[in-house]
């Protein structure tokens, strides 16, 4: 599968930790896709039977960090952006208004066997 609005940036540790940074910033008529694309992402991240998200210093096999900002034109508003597993839903509060444009970062880290199943999934490095 390909993202089309997440890219990623890929660095390892020497523990084998993988992690993954992507920063979206797409116009204000791609925010539901960009949206739909994370979502889609952590919904397969936790179905994919390892534990987590949570610590990996803890014993989760993968976590993930999620920050948002809406860019009114001269200000930006901070926003949260709260993935549910149980539900697979992403809620993100304030919702952007027109001409709103949405910046999203996203962060996932994880185990080798967690980058070994990420990378066939997505291709991404």
């Amino acid at each position: 599968m390909d993202l089309q609005y997440l890219e990623f940036d890929c660095s390892e540790d020497t523990e084998g930790t993988v992690c993954w940074d992507a920063l979206a910033h797409p116009v204000a008529a791609h925010t539901p896709a960009l949206l739909r694309e994370v979502t889609q992402l952590l919904v397969w991240a936790s179905r994919l039977g390892l534990s987590g998200p949570g610590p990996l210093d803890e014993g989760a096999d993968w976590d993930f960090d999620l920050q948002a900002k809406l860019h009114t034109g001269s200000d930006s508003i901070p926003a949260s952006a709260v993935f549910h597993p149980e539900s697979g839903s992403l809620a993100l509060h304030p919702q952007p208004q027109n001409g709103h444009m949405l910046e999203l970062s996203l962060s996932l880290s994880g185990t080798p066997g967690f980058a070994d199943a990420f990378r066939q999934q997505w291709g991404t490095p």
